[in-house]
């Protein structure tokens, strides 16, 4: 029997599961009627879950079952009982690279800067002008930038119901796992007093190692701490406020933003979740700079940033601490700024 069917290789971060999505509908398209997998974490597996395209998602739990050689050699033999025509990779891990020739995969595509690159049969550009999305995209030969896409289904839509009441809201998401990415927590308070005053209601969204950062931040705000529903009498005399950090699912948190009129958010994950609700973003670029790929790129998405920085960027990714010591990539943007971004955004619709 020949073989059939694709897989879809990414288990980085949850942002760069979702850049990846957008192969999903680009695989179904150029080879109709065949069946298509993802590949990814175990983070990856929520962002995708409900998708319509997919007819399997298989998650590679690399600190876990899957962990080391013996883990390796496991799931390369589970998918080598499939067949796949191909795997397409968007990861750039030697340890995904080493997987699918394990897996006898006989059409492996990766880029070509990839860690083991020379273990993909096919290796493409990678090219440092596009957009993440647009860059996966050249995996499947091209394609233009398009918004990625999350499921949220009946259950999830349902929780979002009931913890959001109707109405104009504005997410704000002030976490990330890089310290330098995350604007600072005073300019955050800031935020949140200037847009409760103008009587504009907005929640706190984050995971459960968000859930301090969104309590000092209420509470440096003045507005006392308050879980959701509940809204304190000084809120009442200004707008509603919701905090529910720790309190969602990715999917969840999903169809929350798709409850939302706007988001304001740092560069990380709950950025991309924004974008897929198809609400505009405001994205606060600290360390990083949207050069690198990530930014969002929606007819109504706007970054903040400061201007020009000798140290920035100081990574791709971010630090525990500015190398520098002063942060002034965070440090420098004005939480004015940013309200005025906002309420612009909240007044075109």
């Amino acid at each position: 029997m020949a073989r059939t069917g694709t897989l879809l290789v990414d288990t980085s971060f949850l942002g760069d599961v979702l850049c990846a999505e957008p192969m999903v509908r680009a695989a179904a398209e150029q080879w109709p009627g065949q069946p298509i997998d993802f590949l990814t974490s175990t983070g990856g597996a929520q962002m995708l879950a409900g998708h319509p395209l997919l007819r399997n998602i298989l998650v590679f739990d690399k600190r876990g079952v899957d962990k080391g050689l013996t883990g390796l050699l496991g799931l390369a033999k589970k998918l080598r009982r499939q067949e796949y025509a191909r795997a397409i990779c968007s990861h750039r891990s030697w340890r995904t690279a080493a997987l699918l020739r394990l897996a006898r995969i006989p059409e492996r595509v990766g880029f070509d800067n990839a860690s083991a690159a020379w273990m993909y049969s096919r290796r493409v550009n990678y090219r440092k002008d596009l957009h993440e999305v647009e860059r996966n995209l050249q995996l499947l030969g091209g394609g233009d930038w398009t918004a990625p896409r999350m499921y949220p289904g009946e259950v999830e839509e349902q929780r979002a119901a009931e913890l959001v009441p109707d109405g104009q809201w504005v997410a704000m998401a002030p976490g990330s796992i890089w310290a330098t990415k995350r604007w600072p927590e005073a300019k955050w308070s800031q935020l949140l007093q200037q847009l409760t005053a103008a009587g504009q209601s907005c929640l706190l969204m984050g995971g459960p190692d968000d859930v301090e950062l969104c309590a000092d931040i209420i509470n440096a705000a003045g507005l006392g701490q308050k879980t959701a529903p509940e809204l304190s009498e000084n809120l009442q005399k200004t707008a509603p406020l919701l905090d529910l950090s720790g309190k969602t699912s990715l999917r969840e948190s999903a169809a929350v933003l798709e409850r939302c009129a706007a988001m304001v958010s740092n560069d990380s994950a709950p950025m991309h979740l924004g974008v897929s609700a198809g609400i505009p973003v405001v994205a606060v670029f600290c360390s990083t700079i949207p050069a690198f790929g990530f930014a969002p790129r929606g007819e109504n998405d706007v970054v903040i940033e400061v201007g020009e920085l000798d140290c920035r960027p100081c990574g791709i990714h971010g630090h525990k601490v500015c190398p520098k010591g002063h942060f002034k990539c965070g440090e420098d943007i004005r939480a004015d700024v940013v309200f005025a971004a906002i309420m612009q955004r909240l007044t075109k619709q």
